[in-house]
């Protein structure tokens, strides 16, 4: 099976990585666009309160966010594409992200909220595989 590759544009990028160095907390955005085979193309990125009880080591989506999101995404023809969260650490996937990883079959992008640096990953037959990033 090819490397999946998730799309996006720099200037998403960018500010999702601005945001995300700005702040103590983990943040976590929902990118939602088209699923091609193996390639994620993400349209629009919208960010999601994180209502974790600790929201400076975890993340946890506040599910109304993500439920707009998701009827957003579907009146478009669109779904789901990309999670998107901070670590105060490397951007390599927790015990917890490999948890909702199985839950969520999309691409995670994870970004390092106190370097900037990210990498994305998802579950390819139940194995941690890194995702190409491919910028517009």
């Amino acid at each position: 099976m090819p490397m999946p590759r998730l799309v996006l544009r720099r200037r998403t990028l960018a500010e999702v990585v601005g945001r995300c160095t700005s702040s103590r907390q983990e943040r976590v955005f929902v990118g939602i666009g088209r699923v091609e085979g193996d390639r994620y193309v993400v349209e629009e990125v919208f960010e999601c309160k994180n209502i974790s009880p600790f929201p400076e080591t975890r993340f946890v989506a506040d599910p109304m966010c993500m439920y707009r999101v998701y009827v957003y995404a579907e009146e478009r023809g669109w779904e789901i594409a990309v999670l998107i969260h901070s670590h105060p650490a490397p951007p390599a996937p927790s015990s917890e992200d490999l948890k909702g990883m199985k839950m969520w079959r999309v691409p995670w992008l994870i970004v390092d909220s106190s370097s900037g640096a990210h990498r994305a990953w998802m579950l390819v037959d139940d194995r941690l595989q890194e995702v190409a990033l491919d910028l517009l």
